[in-house]
């Protein structure tokens, strides 16, 4: 089985929070698997939690779907609150695609199910059928989704890191810090200004290595500044393999890693199904760049 969630906003996925009318919960689902789940109780929620996800839009739309997991479902009144995580080792499915499989995937085009918003649970082996259909390979599926890979799932536990080349800081981590990991050249000037606004505006604020400096050396203060944020935007803009490696260490230590850049070709191809965030370097491009990260920092402010 797998879940499908589906909302008419082209923006509803892009946080990790999703609220739905309890009442569209079950839509287009048959009514044997509906009952298993119709209380929404915690049993049922478990059981949901343990699916694979289908995170599709409404298909004016036209946009690409993606898999993951349900982390959590609360009952807010007559609202479900849904916190979910994408898989990131699982590549988006073009729009065209989704639709020709639609039939397959117990997607009801022919009954407008493509233009409701709704949560329903499809009775088809998601990740299975895809495979066959070498749309994704079920063998890369994150160590930390709930399906799957029972016996890695036992293993999920937290990572001690220990550095060997750099000192951990004593600070915590700040909630309220976004570091910047860019290009140190007068060009890129104008895209931290732009960057800093968006911070400052949803309560948050900037910072970048070269705006201190408590070591000597300066990859250490690199890291503490890394270590210390709640976020972190990496500009990936001319390929600096400097923003690359910072970009790695971000992740390793579980920080929330925007993305940036100027040229899709700019991103790594392992990096390529993280979302990032295009712009361009000019008044009416920084003024994009500052709307679309403000909204995305103030969703990652909150989790």
């Amino acid at each position: 089985m797998y879940n499908l969630l589906m909302s008419s906003n082209e923006a509803a996925f892009d946080g990790s929070l999703w609220q739905l009318e309890k009442i569209r919960f079950g839509e287009h689902t048959e009514k044997s698997v509906y009952a298993r789940f119709e209380k929404l109780d915690s049993a049922a929620f478990d059981e949901l939690k343990s699916f694979p996800t289908l995170f599709w839009y409404e298909t004016f739309n036209e946009k690409c779907a993606r898999i993951g997991w349900i982390d959590d479902v609360r009952i807010l009144d007559l609202n479900l609150a849904i916190k979910f995580s994408f898989d990131p080792f699982l590549p988006e499915i073009p729009f065209a695609l989704v639709m020709a499989m639609s039939n397959d995937l117990a997607i009801d085009l022919k009954r407008w199910e493509g233009n409701r918003t709704h949560w329903a649970v499809k009775n088809v082996d998601l990740l299975e059928f895809l495979d066959e259909k070498k749309v994704i390979d079920k063998s890369r599926i994150s160590p930390y989704a709930p399906y799957g890979r029972p016996a890695r799932k036992a293993q999920n536990h937290g990572i001690v890191v220990r550095p060997q080349f750099f000192e951990v800081p004593s600070e915590p981590v700040d909630k309220t810090l976004v570091s910047v990991m860019m290009p140190f050249t007068p060009q890129f000037s104008n895209v931290y200004s732009a960057i800093s606004e968006a911070a400052k505006s949803v309560g948050l604020r900037c910072n970048r290595a070269d705006d201190i400096w408590n070591h000597s050396v300066l990859m250490q203060d690199i890291f503490g500044l890394i270590y210390r944020s709640h976020i972190v935007v990496c500009d990936f803009s001319g390929k600096n393999p400097n923003v690359f490696y910072e970009a790695g260490i971000a992740h390793t230590l579980g920080r929330h890693v925007v993305p940036i850049t100027q040229s899709a070709a700019d991103v790594p191809f392992d990096l390529q199904q993280h979302r990032y965030v295009p712009y361009l370097n000019n008044s009416e491009g920084l003024r994009d760049l500052t709307q679309q990260l403000a909204s995305r920092l103030g969703t990652l402010a909150r989790s």
